[in-house]
């Protein structure tokens, strides 16, 4: 296989066209020019782009690395020769998600396709190889020149020394071998641990439903005890009720006959009481405190006192009487034996002073009888004659009043103590009331019913137990079923154990063939290698040993002790695996149709001698197979200057 002709609408390079030529192609041009790109399109117009890469560790995919600068769908053509027939291939992009998923593989200058060659398959036709063989051989980067082993590459290798079948991989085997070991058990993971889980969690089911019916068992003889417990409180209960009904019911009867005891004696209390106030009002006092009473009585005696005196005091009528006859007698005698004037004007005088005498003695005999006859009054009040009577009277007022207040504080006393009684009755017969449900207090019958209270409420509570721990073991599942599904687990765990321990067995013997067949083909390739490296140093390293995931040890000539490339220079590192990938390339691509050798800036690290080493290999290599060399520095260019031989081009151009 022969590229010819690359266009690329590919990330910096927007529609850019590069002609090559057979043999050794020298691609010069400085940083940035798009050397790194080309190389990314070569391999993207052979094996397409994934779609399903997805950025990791910084690294972005291919489909986002190389989306045209531009905006432009990505697309690309791509004229080669393969079996001396000239193929176009194309790829391009019809949705932006999509990027160059589109794919033709024509005759140049034809419609015609090209037998079998698919997006998916064109790399493998061309080049021979698959994608991560090509890209572990022909296909060397600068900072890429390490290569690491894959099922494809080793698929290939052992066709090299076994029978020639590329189907074949210890890595796929050993894989495929491992993932199997891996369903069953990777450590708490696969087959066997969830069989080990399920097992115990049927295990564990078991002794729950064993434990659960115990448990239930226990709770019966419990429930059967509390049950006999509560018969004997509910009879003591029963006693305790009724002994306190009884003593409730006495102490209310008492109660109500002493309260109606008082209610009548009350009664006749207010009777007599009604009795002496219907006194007090019709006696003389009515309406009046013994003090009123007694003053109103000292007011009439003082009457009856001053209007005594005052009859004491008024002559008597006779006196008045008297001296009338007197006053006539003069007249008369006076009239008879004819005094002189004089005398008879004295007598006459005389006369009138006993006429007025007389008529003031008729006129206070009048006012005295008045005043006795108001003091008769007064006396007839009292239906008294005289003051002592007053007093007798006030005094009988007196004793009234003061059986009157007795009584009426008897009856004070009295409703007093008939509202006790009722308080006692109503305290009683709410004694009675607490006493018949039997709940509140702290006698006999409410503790003994709340001890059945409490009974019932344990027994509830030993039914609701037992009530869980049926419904657990029935929840947890039937036994026999269990132990059922546990023996088959069983029988399947042993079956997956032998067959775990019959896959690591296969690993180990696999691991044993394969070595076998390292130890056949690393010689071959570390010959070869350490062939190409002893050219490239000039014979400063002779030997060269190879792991079998290709990392590589370098023994300097004359020494017994090959070092690890953490020992080495950068470009002896580098050079040492330029050796390992031409070896590769050698032995793991086909000679009859060679796919190209893309070399990107991989000398970049070697000193001018080793370079011109190297660029005597690549020119070996350029005579059968097709090599493109990426290079930012001119010194390559110049070294092959005169050659005709070589195609040189600028990428920039």
């Amino acid at each position: 296989m022969i590229i010819q002709r690359m266009t690329a609408c590919f990330g910096s390079l927007e529609n850019r066209t590069l002609e090559l030529g057979s043999g050794l192609n020298i691609l010069f041009a400085p940083n940035e020019s798009g050397k790194s790109t080309w190389c990314a399109f070569i391999r993207a117009m052979l094996y397409g782009i994934s779609t399903a890469e997805r950025e990791r560790q910084g690294a972005k995919p291919d489909k986002v690395k190389y989306a045209p600068w531009s905006g432009s769908p990505m697309s690309g053509s791509m004229d080669l020769t393969w079996n001396s027939k000239a193929v176009t291939l194309r790829r391009w992009s019809e949705k932006p998600n999509q990027p160059m998923q589109e794919f033709s593989a024509t005759y140049t200058g034809t419609d015609e396709p090209v037998p079998g060659m698919t997006s998916d398959t064109a790399g493998e036709m061309l080049t021979g190889v698959p994608k991560a063989v090509f890209e572990r051989s022909a296909f060397i980067r600068q900072g890429g020149l390490g290569i690491s082993n894959s099922a494809e590459l080793e698929k290939r290798i052992n066709s090299l020394v076994s029978t020639g079948d590329e189907e074949i991989s210890f890595t796929e085997t050993d894989k495929r071998l491992r993932a199997w070991q891996r369903r069953r058990r990777s450590n708490k993971h696969g087959t066997l641990p969830e069989l080990e889980e399920h097992m115990a969690a049927a295990s564990d089911k078991l002794r729950q439903i064993r434990t659960a019916s115990e448990e239930a068992l226990s709770l019966d003889e419990t429930l059967s005890e509390a049950k006999a417990e509560r018969e004997a409180a509910v009879r003591h209960m029963e006693q305790s009720r009724a002994l306190q009904r009884k003593t409730t019911l006495e102490n209310v009867t008492r109660s109500r006959r002493e309260l109606q005891a008082k209610e009548a004696e009350r009664d006749e209390t207010v009777r007599v009481l009604a009795g002496h106030k219907a006194a007090l009002e019709s006696a003389l006092f009515a309406g009046k405190s013994p003090e009123e009473a007694e003053q109103q009585a000292e007011t009439d005696k003082l009457h009856v006192r001053e209007m005594e005196k005052h009859s004491l005091r008024v002559p008597p009528l006779w006196l008045s009487w008297a001296s009338l006859g007197v006053a006539v007698a003069l007249f008369a005698f006076a009239a008879f034996l004819r005094w002189p004037t004089y005398l008879v004007a004295a007598g006459i005088i005389l006369i009138l002073i006993f006429i007025g005498l007389y008529m003031r003695l008729s006129s206070m005999h009048r006012s005295s009888a008045k005043i006795m006859a108001d003091r008769q009054k007064i006396l007839d009040v009292y239906n008294a004659a005289d003051e002592a009577g007053i007093d007798a009277a006030l005094t009988d007022y007196e004793s009234l009043w003061q059986q009157k207040s007795q009584v009426a504080a008897k009856l004070t006393a009295l409703e007093k103590d008939l509202e006790k009684a009722r308080d006692t009755l109503r305290d009683t017969e709410a004694e009675l009331i607490s006493g018949l449900d039997f709940l509140a207090g702290d006698t006999e019958a409410t503790r003994a019913s709340r001890a059945v209270a409490e009974w019932d409420k344990r027994i509830e509570a030993l039914r609701e137990s037992r009530a869980m721990a049926e419904g657990k073991a029935r929840a947890t599942g039937d036994p026999m079923v269990l132990e059922s599904e546990l023996s088959a687990m069983q029988e399947r765990y042993e079956t997956l154990t032998q067959q775990y321990w019959a896959l690591d067995l296969a690993i180990e013997t696999l691991a044993q063939a394969d070595a076998e067949l390292q130890s056949r083909f690393s010689p071959l390739l570390s010959r070869r290698a350490e062939e190409l490296f002893a050219a490239l140093t000039g014979g400063r390293y002779d030997e060269v040993t190879l792991s079998k995931d290709l990392n590589a040890k370098a023994r300097l000539t004359g020494t017994a002790v090959g070092r690890e490339t953490d020992f080495l220079s950068e470009g002896t590192t580098d050079q040492l695996y330029l050796a390992l990938r031409l070896a590769v390339c050698e032995l793991a691509l086909g000679a009859d149709e060679p796919c190209p050798m893309v070399i990107d800036d991989a000398l970049v690290n070697f000193d001018d001698v080793r370079m011109a080493r190297a660029l005597d290999l690549i020119r070996k290599i350029a005579k059968t197979r097709q090599v493109l060399l990426f290079t930012c520095h001119e010194r390559e260019t110049l070294y092959f200057k005169g050659d005709a031989s070589i195609r040189k081009v600028s990428v920039g151009e």
